[in-house]
Parts: structure tokens; C-alpha cells; sequence
């Protein structure tokens, strides 16, 4: 059993039913997959490797709650475009409007394999130690082989107490007959599915679900615009939220609501959603999430011309619970992961606080939420194995770089940004301005 020792850091972790962050110096022992002692001065072993943590701060894996993996593969070819647009120009096979049949639905096996590899793993070099893949590129079972394959290979958690477990990603769930619609999932449940993770842009999405019998604990919605009906529907149905700030914000989605959730008492974590427009961390999803919440409030202020409040009323330790133990939660992993704790597994980070980005920093929780990034996450431990040292993954990356480089350029090639516009130009033309 491999045994680490991560002596002399500082912890910052939430606490299950607490407020707050939980901050204070200690030694961490790691037997196998756990964390098994939690004291301060603990003696070196006989067998334990000693990881020193002096200046170092110590906190649980970032866990994302809505994420498409494989996407990694278009990286870079999203990022300007609404949701409108890439309904068009790059829908599922799914969500195919009309004759349209544009990117994802032409990807190859090996394409998708690649996106999903390098996604993985990016998300590992950011932090990210638990994903919630919602895979919409099964466009045959090679497609599902390879990425199913690509998962294992990384070293991710995805999902639950395995390294990986299926679950299904299911949004379709509306029209006038959705008898075949409730069999399927319900046989989904019956067959292992552990989560159902299902996109909800409006009420009406999340009422469909309650309607048919099928919200329930273990469905966390990728949900960008619930009002008052949806909420109370989450609320009582102990259903989730995957919150996704950067992209609800660039794509039309909606306003961002994680830290409305907490109030509300609905479980809500964060996701990076489509890797094909936004970067696999949790830092820029914390900031701009609370950033956004911050300025609604200020606005509001202003424009009521209302006094100012003593202090804000969000701050950094909301979001990181949000990256945190707030994710582990909404998708029923809190007793697992989430927080650095005696019996958890070892999902954990070690931050360098001498890098040009933390030096200087004494509060791990504002430290890790508004000056962090990747490069200073020195270390990576998922169920107690190291797949990040000195900076650097384990798994070497560039083979994966130039592997997915080649797919990436020839996606490209299909499909140009000018026939893309073509296509969308085509739709707008034809049918005009959608409307949500």
C-alpha cells in the first residue's frame, strides 16, 4: 500500500453543515486511497514518502459537475459563437435541427477518443480531480467504447466511488408522448445508472422531469435559467444544480445563479461545461461566478438608490465551497470527497504559495479564488495516486498534444469556420431569429 505524508501545510477545507472554510496547519496521512490522520507533528514511517508542505497550502480536489469532455478535441472553435449558433453549426446527434448534421455528429471514434483523453487530463493539470461527463458524442457504440477507454486511461474520477461509473446523460424529454421517454431512463436506473444529468434552460425543463415521475436525488441538471416554479421543484425533489458562469454568461444562456441556489437551499456545484469554448479550471468559474453575483447586487443598489451594505454579500469561501464540497454534494459524494477529512478519499491538491501568482498570499481560500491558476497546483492526488508532481502531470503530455493536435487540425479541414458560417447563415435566412 503506497503511504504519502504531507507534513507541515496549511488546510483549508469546508465542513459538512458548517458555514465557512476550515483553515488551520497540519500533516496529512494518506494510506492507499484514504485520508487516514489529520494532526499536526506527525512522525515519518517507516515505507511513507514525505511530501514537504511548508508554505504550502493543502485543500480537497476541485469536483465539476457539468462538463463535455470530449469536446477538448474542438478546443478553441466555440468561443465566440451563441447557443443558437452551435445548434446549427455543431449540434449532437440529438439535438439536430431539421437536415442540419454538422460537426459533432461526423466526429470520428478516434477524434472523440483524443477530446476525451486530453479533456481528462486537462482537467487534472487545473485541479480537477471529479467530473460529471456529460457525453453526447455516442454516435455509435465505437464511440462510446473509445471514450469509455480513454476515461479509464486518464486517471479521473468521474463520478462516484469506482474511478469512473455510467451514469445517463439524457436532455430529451418533451413533446406529447414522453411515455417511452420515462421507460428509458427508468430502465437506465434499473440497469446501474448512478446519476442522470440532463440539460434544463427553462422552468419547463425541470417541470417535465417532476411531471413524469422522474426528478429525483440523483439528477444534476446542467440548469441555466430556473425561476419560481423550477426552484421549488429542485428544492423538494433533492435534485442538484451543475452550474456553468462562464458559459451561461458568453452563449445566452442566462445569468449565473450558483450562489442564488445556495440560498435557496438547492445543492448547486460548478462545471466548465463545453471545453471547446471555455478553459478546464475552477478558478475562472469561481471568480466570475461570484464576481457576476457581486456585481447583480451593486446594480441593484444603484438603481433602487438603496444603502450600501455593510460588507458584501458573497464572498471567496461561497465559491470555493461551490468548487468543492458543494459539487461532491450535488452529486451525492459528499461522504467520498470534497473535503480534506479522516476516512475521505484522497482527492486532494497541493498549492506552491512562492509563485509569482500566490507569493505573498496568506488566506488559502481568497489565495486559491481570485490570484491561483493551474501552475500553482504543485501536486495532485486522486484516490491517494499522484497524477500531478513538481507542476507537471505524470502522464506525459505530449504525445497527447501533438495526438490531438493532428485530430484537431482535421476536424478543421472538414469543417472550415466559413462553411460553418454558411450553414448558420443558411438557417438564419430560412426560419430568422429564434426564439427562447
Amino acid at each position: 500500500m503506497t503511504k504519502y505524508l504531507l507534513k507541515g501545510g496549511t488546510i483549508a477545507t469546508c465542513e459538512k453543515g458548517k458555514p465557512g472554510v476550515r483553515v488551520f496547519k497540519s500533516d496529512v496521512l494518506v494510506a492507499g486511497t484514504t485520508i487516514t490522520k489529520i494532526e499536526e507533528n506527525m512522525a515519518p514511517e517507516a515505507g511513507v514518502e514525505v511530501i514537504d508542505c511548508t508554505d504550502k497550502w493543502i485543500t480537497p480536489g476541485f469536483v465539476d459537475t457539468h462538463r463535455h469532455v470530449f469536446m477538448a478535441v474542438m478546443r478553441g472553435n466555440h468561443c465566440d459563437w451563441l447557443l443558437t449558433e452551435y445548434f446549427i453549426k455543431s449540434p449532437a446527434r440529438h439535438l439536430t435541427v431539421a437536415l442540419y448534421r454538422t460537426v459533432q455528429g461526423d466526429l470520428t471514434p478516434d477524434e472523440v477518443r483524443i477530446g476525451t483523453l486530453a479533456g481528462c487530463l486537462d482537467a487534472l493539470h487545473n485541479g480537477v480531480t471529479t467530473l460529471l461527463d456529460h457525453f453526447h458524442a455516442a454516435n455509435t457504440r465505437a464511440h462510446l467504447d473509445a471514450a469509455l477507454a480513454a476515461t479509464l486511461e486518464s486517471g479521473a474520477r468521474l463520478r462516484a466511488d469506482g474511478r469512473v461509473t455510467l451514469g445517463l446523460a439524457y436532455d430529451v424529454l418533451r413533446g406529447a408522448d414522453v411515455a417511452p421517454h420515462v421507460e428509458f431512463v427508468r430502465a437506465a436506473r434499473a440497469a446501474g445508472a448512478r446519476i442522470v444529468t440532463a440539460h434544463a434552460l427553462v422552468d419547463e425543463h425541470v417541470t417535465a422531469w417532476r411531471d413524469a415521475g422522474l426528478i429525483g436525488t440523483d439528477v444534476p441538471a446542467g440548469a441555466r435559467g430556473p425561476r419560481g416554479a423550477a426552484w421549488k421543484v429542485l428544492k423538494e425533489s433533492g435534485a442538484g444544480i451543475g452550474a456553468t458562469p462562464v458559459d451561461e454568461l458568453g452563449m445566452g444562456h442566462g445569468n449565473p445563479l450558483a450562489l442564488e441556489a445556495l440560498a435557496r437551499g438547492v445543492k448547486c456545484g460548478l462545471g466548465a461545461d463545453a471545453v471547446s469554448i471555455n478553459g478546464g479550471d475552477m478558478f475562472t468559474q469561481m471568480r466570475t461566478q461570484l464576481q457576476w453575483s457581486r456585481g447583480a447586487t451593486h446594480e441593484n443598489i444603484r438603481q433602487n438608490k438603496l444603502a450600501l451594505p455593510y460588507k458584501n454579500e458573497w464572498n471567496s469561501a461561497d465559491v470555493f465551497r461551490l468548487a468543492t464540497l458543494g459539487g461532491a454534494e450535488c452529486l451525492n459524494m459528499g461522504d467520498l470527497i470534497g473535503t480534506v477529512e479522516v476516512g475521505k478519499r484522497a482527492d486532494l491538491l497541493v498549492f506552491d504559495t512562492n509563485t509569482p501568482n500566490l507569493g505573498g498570499a496568506a488566506d488559502p481560500v481568497t489565495g486559491v479564488v481570485f490570484h491561483a491558476g493551474s501552475e500553482d497546483v504543485e501536486t495532485v492526488f486522486v484516490d491517494g495516486e499522484m497524477v500531478k508532481k513538481n507542476g507537471k502531470l505524470v502522464r506525459s503530455w505530449g504525445p497527447v498534444a501533438m495526438e490531438l493536435r493532428k485530430h484537431a487540425d482535421a476536424i478543421r479541414e472538414r469543417w472550415s469556420a466559413n462553411k460553418l458560417e454558411g450553414e448558420w447563415k443558411k438557417w438564419w435566412d430560412t426560419f430568422g431569429s429564434p426564439v427562447w
